[in-house]
């Protein structure tokens, strides 16, 4: 009887060591919530991080837009007269034979936007026009920015750049 007890004994302790249960570990359906939520919190954050490098181009394209038009002021300065819209701003970083001319001001990367997308240059009574094309890479779009004397302009409304009249009422 006490070989009887030693077993049932030895027995109970095995269950206790090891004790398996059907429930132990996750559902199926548990697993796919989980992933679903960690899916989504990525989303997010990718998203997130997309808008945030947008933002920080636009700034950048301000800033270079400011660069080109220092040295725009700088072949002024030298040519006395900006670059026509003819000349564009090649002018900046390639003598046209002038002996006015002390360049190269900048250089070809100089005049492009923090997208990549090389500037227009207009020059017109209000001063010298720079556009970026913004993040599509295509003028006449929604995302395109305007500067007037290095100042970013609200393209949507041209009455806030400097000298603009008032649109007309109808």
């Amino acid at each position: 009887m006490d070989s009887n007890l030693n077993q049932s004994n030895r027995e109970e302790s095995n269950q206790n060591l090891n004790p398996v249960s059907k429930e132990a570990g996750f559902s199926l359906i548990e697993i796919i919530i989980v992933l679903g939520i960690l899916g989504s919190l990525i989303a997010v954050l990718v998203t997130s991080l997309g808008t945030s490098q947008v933002s920080a181009k636009k700034k950048e394209t301000a800033v270079k837009a400011g660069q080109v038009q220092s040295q725009l002021l700088r072949y002024q300065a030298d040519m006395g007269k900006m670059p026509t819209t003819a000349e564009g701003l090649g002018v900046l970083f390639t003598n046209s034979g002038s002996s006015k001319w002390t360049g190269p001001y900048g250089n070809e990367d100089d005049v492009k936007d923090a997208f990549g997308t090389a500037f227009e240059y207009e020059l017109n009574p209000k001063g010298a026009v720079l556009k970026s094309a913004g993040q599509d890479e295509q003028m006449g779009t929604a995302d395109d920015f305007m500067f007037i004397g290095g100042r970013l302009v609200d393209t949507e409304n041209t009455a806030t750049a400097p000298g603009a009249e008032a649109p007309a009422a109808k």
